[in-house]
């Protein structure tokens, strides 16, 4: 009975490879596998054989790209390896269009397939897809590069790292702070870096019974000791800014280098308290009087 159902079933496959142009004893015939099979394989072959190679030149064009991007003195490290993941993944597309064709499929189709794919994903991944687009356009325009001292969507660090979804600071205190591209570029961005100096100013009371043009002397002529502090665009600057109702308040302006920011402003509260103590300059602070009843 088993044998019998088995025959069964063997004729009825049989049957149906009949009716679609195909026999099994095509299998056992080495013309056919030759005429029909061998074809294809050697499609899927070449196909395989772009694919590699294709692979191969496309990292290299990548490599080439970055390289030579680099050498403008317009690109710096971040934009040279943008251009050049650019450069890599736009051969990439083509060679896989290529090893797809090579097989038989209709490129047109694949296309029009990619396309609505591409859609569907943008829909589902708007937010992530508009920081990709920030990214891009902070890669071009590049309002800050790495190692630049920056205030961006309201928080300030060094910049360390950026990549095509975020921007990564490292602040003053040692923390890191990732921002998303998205929020970085639709906000407003301060590089205190990309000028190449800073000016420091720093305001100090003094008692109103005080010489005025002795203490702007002493402000002056303290600020330019430090080794710090340039002489261009301007030297030592220092004016009376407010009345105060206990204190004359003299602002020192003074320019330096980026890097040397926090130093010559924690420097010189330090050296010049000490040079009014010295020439009997009086910085006034709160009292209180306590009367008996």
């Amino acid at each position: 009975m088993q044998d019998a159902t088995v025959a069964e079933a063997a004729e009825t496959a049989g049957e149906a490879a009949t009716g679609l142009g195909f026999s099994f004893d095509n299998l056992t015939n080495p013309e056919w596998w030759i005429g029909t099979v061998g074809p294809y394989a050697l499609k899927v072959f070449l196909a395989l054989m772009i694919l590699w190679i294709g692979m191969k030149i496309a990292r290299w064009v990548g490599r080439k790209v970055t390289k030579l991007s680099m050498k403008s003195p317009a690109v710096d490290e971040t934009l040279g390896n943008f251009i050049g993941s650019l450069a890599r993944y736009a051969v990439a597309a083509m060679v896989f269009v290529a090893a797809i064709g090579q097989v038989g499929v209709q490129t047109a189709s694949l296309v029009a397939m990619l396309g609505a794919a591409t859609l569907a994903i943008g829909l589902a991944l708007q937010g992530t897809l508009s920081n990709v687009a920030a990214g891009v356009m902070l890669m071009l325009f590049r309002p800050y590069k790495l190692g630049d001292y920056v205030e961006v969507a309201g928080k300030e660090g060094v910049v360390n790292d950026m990549n095509i979804f975020t921007t990564n600071l490292a602040t003053v205190d040692n923390k890191e702070v990732i921002i998303a591209n998205g929020e970085a570029w639709g906000s407003t961005i301060q590089n205190f870096t990309s000028l190449g100096l800073r000016r420091v100013d720093v305001d100090y009371g003094i008692h109103y019974d005080d010489d005025i043009d002795k203490a702007i002397k002493i402000i002056n002529d303290t600020a330019a000791k430090h080794p710090d502090v340039l002489s261009e665009p301007e030297g030592p600057w220092a004016k009376v800014v407010t009345l105060n109702e206990s204190s004359v308040d003299i602002q020192s302006r003074v320019w330096c280098k980026p890097e040397h920011y926090w130093d010559v402003m924690f420097d010189l509260k330090k050296s010049i308290k000490e040079a009014f103590d010295k020439n009997g300059i009086t910085i006034p602070y709160p009292t209180s009087i306590e009367l008996d009843g």
